[in-house]
């Protein structure tokens, strides 16, 4: 499932970025592959609100479509 799909509340882990473009945004924002998150909230036709340790990162829907998750139980 892509991070725009997961549940608000959940913790996931980032599984792949698709896109390279997409990839070095998630880094700059501190974000990579095999790290967890979690889903703090969704803004309709906004960004999305992610939980990373003690920082709260809004990522838009096109980044959060390329990310790869799976939920973490």
């Amino acid at each position: 499932m892509t991070l725009i799909q997961a549940p608000v509340g959940k913790m996931v882990r980032i599984e792949r970025i698709e896109d390279e473009t997409m990839a070095m945004m998630a880094i700059r924002l501190g974000i990579a592959e095999g790290e967890m998150v979690i889903v703090s909230s969704k803004v309709p036709a906004g960004p999305m609100v992610i939980r990373r340790g003690r920082v709260d990162v809004a990522l838009g829907r096109e980044l959060c479509q390329s990310i790869h998750v799976s939920l973490v139980s």
